[in-house]
């Protein structure tokens, strides 16, 4: 701990007679203490400056979205065009993903209106439907998600929203 040079200069300092080659060995075996705890800092100090740098490298690319600004006015007059529940839906699969259309009847607060917004955010592209089972029989199933085309810029706009239908 403090410095593999400073034990034995200390032990030759307290068994050596001549009294300037104690001083000699006392102010080694200081110098060697301090010597190790500079280093010990200085390996600490490196360690952050690079904790530092690698942060400050992901918070400069969390800056640049994948998008540009007309990709944003874009997605926002798509927005802009679904109804409350229509803005919920939306809000509700960015945060839950992939999700049954029957789930969504269920967890909708404001069921008339559901179908009508789904619809109404399909149009607009900023949802997709996925069907599974067969199509001859009674087992379609209907999925909705994000488009994953706007799933980042929809985020961006929608993700903080305080919910009223789901």
């Amino acid at each position: 701990m403090s410095g593999a040079a400073s034990v034995p200069l200390a032990i030759c300092a307290i068994y050596f007679p001549n009294a300037p080659l104690k001083v000699l060995f006392t102010c080694l075996a200081a110098f060697s203490v301090v010597g190790a705890c500079y280093q010990v800092w200085r390996d600490s100090v490196r360690s952050l400056h690079a904790t530092i740098a690698t942060r400050d490298a992901e918070i400069e690319k969390l800056k640049r979205r994948p998008y540009d600004e007309e990709h944003k006015r874009l997605a926002e007059g798509k927005v802009n065009k679904l109804s409350e529940v229509g803005k919920d839906l939306v809000w509700f699969l960015l945060h839950y993903g992939e999700t049954e259309y029957n789930d969504l009847w269920k967890r909708c607060r404001h069921t008339p209106e559901l179908n009508d917004a789904v619809q109404r955010a399909r149009r607009e592209g900023l949802v997709i439907d996925i069907r599974t089972g067969n199509p001859g029989q009674a087992t379609d199933r209907y999925f909705w998600k994000i488009n994953p085309q706007f799933e980042t810029v929809l985020q961006d706009l929608l993700g903080s929203r305080k919910t009223t239908y789901f």
